[in-house]
């Protein structure tokens, strides 16, 4: 029986441990952004069609918020990239109105509130649409 308890309560620690490191990457900056690409990006170790479906019911078309550095800026289309260790970008953004990115330049902070779309993985990036800028810093 003391064995039992044992297992039971290593299993309880578990759990914890795992809820509380969910928890914090969605507590951080970027944290809707980086969660989705643990669970859905090139490095998740999900299957592809586990991950498909993550993104289908979690993340497609929901609202998110990213704090980036812009990339390319074209045709009211901004590509930001979120983590240091991205050559080109994580993300490319429509935004609402594309007068908004006229006066972006590439290497600014940018933070951008919009409907994801699309699902990237290791070549291409993820898409959203419908942006709005909310914060911009030189």
């Amino acid at each position: 029986m003391v064995r039992f308890y044992k297992l039971l309560g290593s299993a309880l620690a578990l759990a914890v441990i795992s809820t509380t490191a969910h928890a914090q990457v969605k507590a951080g900056p970027n944290g809707s952004f980086l969660q989705m690409l643990a669970e859905t990006g090139c490095d998740s170790k999900y299957s592809d069609d586990k991950k498909a479906d993550l993104f289908r019911t979690q993340y497609k078309n929901k609202q998110m918020t990213v704090t980036g550095e812009v990339s390319t800026v074209r045709d009211g289309e901004v590509s930001i990239k979120v983590l240091r260790t991205t050559l080109t970008h994580d993300i490319q953004v429509k935004l609402a109105d594309k007068k908004a990115a006229y006066d972006l330049e590439k290497g600014q902070r940018v933070t951008v509130n919009f409907k994801v779309t699309y699902h990237g993985g290791c070549i291409l990036s993820y898409s959203g649409e419908d942006g709005v800028l909310v914060n911009l810093t030189n």
